[in-house]
């Protein structure tokens, strides 16, 4: 995972907009949004037919960014959900730094599927402020990710994907911007419910939608403070922000070069035979 994490490190750095970018957005109406003070990107899957015509039950699967500022004050109505299972997508090293915030009765589980072993985040931020890499860098960074994360640590992503699918009660998973870690889980999820791409890749770039306010504020205030970063490549954080189709495809392009196909990988990866994918699409779509 080497060339991951200028990413989430270079959410918070200040600097100038990149102003030639053009963002893919969703066609999703963003009805499965969740309002909850201070937790971004969240959303629930539901009301999707997949390839058969089944429609995803709603409130059973939910995901989000992380939930570190999640405030007592909405603690009901995270409640209200009724979800009993979070599970971070993040480093121990993120968890550590920013744990999340739950109420006491919530399950929580950490399964971090890159492991920043090498503290990769912090080299990488260093070497964006001094202008060492640049907005194709952070491209090639965002690609070599995704493939590495369905790719490097299979055991971990049989993990997660099993303690989603096998819960009976509402369950959460998350990463920091519930964009990438997170996008590709569901991307997972969707594919072993039998979904197509076309309703995959729109469910995945709905995460533009739901940030396109947070990403603003922040490419405004980086228009007011460029001076603070001037070698940093613009670029760069245009890149880091937003998420891209290609980036997704790359995931799935990585699976089939790696395991020959996404079936294959559901079932001898994941661990999942066509039986149980036929369950799970039972339990969870009506």
């Amino acid at each position: 995972m080497k060339y991951f994490y200028c990413t989430l490190l270079l959410l918070f750095i200040s600097c100038k907009t990149y102003t030639s970018s053009h963002p893919e957005f969703s066609t999703f109406s963003e009805n499965n949004q969740i309002e909850i003070k201070k937790v971004n990107n969240f959303r629930y899957l539901g009301g999707i037919k997949n390839t058969d015509g089944k429609i995803l039950r709603d409130s059973l699967i939910y995901r989000s960014a992380n939930l570190h500022q999640l405030r007592r004050s909405s603690y009901k109505q995270f409640e209200q959900l009724k979800i009993s299972k979070i599970i971070d997508l993040r480093t121990k090293q993120e968890a550590d730094k920013e744990p999340d915030h739950l109420p006491k009765n919530i399950s929580y589980s950490i399964f971090p599927a890159f492991e920043d072993k090498n503290d990769e985040m912090k080299n990488a931020k260093k070497l964006a402020l001094t202008g060492k890499i640049n907005a194709n860098d952070a491209n090639e960074r965002m690609l070599r990710f995704y493939k590495d994360y369905v790719s490097e640590n299979p055991h971990v992503i049989k993990k997660i994907i099993t303690e989603i699918l096998n819960t009976d009660q509402p369950v959460l998973y998350h990463c920091t911007a519930g964009k990438d870690r997170t996008g590709i889980i569901t991307a997972l999820i969707l594919k072993i419910l039998k979904f197509d791409n076309k309703l995959i890749f729109d469910e995945y770039l709905e995460s533009n939608n739901l940030r396109k306010k947070v990403i603003d504020k922040r490419l405004n205030l980086a228009n007011t403070l460029h001076f603070i970063y001037p070698k940093l490549d613009l670029g760069v954080i245009e890149k880091t922000s937003w998420i891209e189709r290609q980036y997704l495809q790359a995931a799935f392009d990585e699976i089939d070069t790696q395991y020959g196909s996404l079936d294959h990988y559901i079932h001898q990866v994941l661990g999942i035979s066509e039986n149980e994918r036929e369950h799970y699409i039972q339990k969870f779509l009506k």
